[in-house]
């Protein structure tokens, strides 16, 4: 799951949207000791969504057929895919209208951003002026994630042409996408349910 899934799956907890956010620039436990408990909690859901997609039987089977690079790589790629589907589908999974739902995230970062790592205040600022929550199904905003991410990553490797898995693969991904998500809701549900009875430390 890449940001749009993890926050439309934080519910309305805004420490937990944050800590959505931070689950990538968080590592280890005892960096989340440094944090409020809300947004702690909501890195430890990141990581618990991290891991529940990873394992889900049809993401593993869906990348199972990836050959080469792509067994590496595409992993990252479907991450970002499985948010341009919740966008294409947003009628179904979206809290509110989907304008509506990015403008109160982008207003969330700003308001924290001297609370938050120099390089999420910069990503927040670049989202809101791509409009990037609005645009995750649009193959040139696609294309720009990729090349990013290709960018970033510094060695060789099929990143930038992200958009291949989405030719090569797009009905099965989402056809995967549609069974996950609702499997997800559920996981974070009962993880929710958990997390509340357990006895605090």
């Amino acid at each position: 799951m890449n940001h749009l899934a993890h926050l439309v799956l934080a519910g309305e907890s805004e420490g937990l949207r944050l800590g959505a956010f931070l689950g990538d620039h968080v590592k280890g436990r005892l960096a989340l000791e440094s944090l409020p408990p809300a947004w702690a909690r909501g890195v430890e859901l990141h990581r618990f969504i991290d891991t529940a997609c990873d394992r889900h039987p049809s993401v593993v089977a869906l990348r199972s057929g990836w050959q080469g690079a792509w067994r590496r790589y595409g992993p990252i790629v479907l991450d970002v895919l499985f948010d341009a589907m919740l966008t294409r589908h947003w009628s179904l999974f979206g809290p509110e209208p989907l304008n509506a739902f990015a403008n109160r995230n982008d207003r969330m970062l700003e308001r924290h951003a001297e609370a938050l790592p120099e390089r999420l205040v910069r990503f927040g600022r670049w989202a809101k002026r791509q409009r990037l929550w609005e645009r995750y199904d649009d193959r040139a905003m696609l294309e720009r994630i990729f090349q990013g991410l290709a960018a970033r990553h510094g060695r060789p490797s099929p990143l930038g042409r992200g958009l291949d898995i989405l030719d090569g693969w797009e009905p099965e991904i989402e056809s995967v996408f549609l069974e996950l998500f609702p499997d997800l809701q559920r996981q974070v549900g009962e993880w929710g349910d958990a997390y509340s009875r357990a006895p605090s430390m």
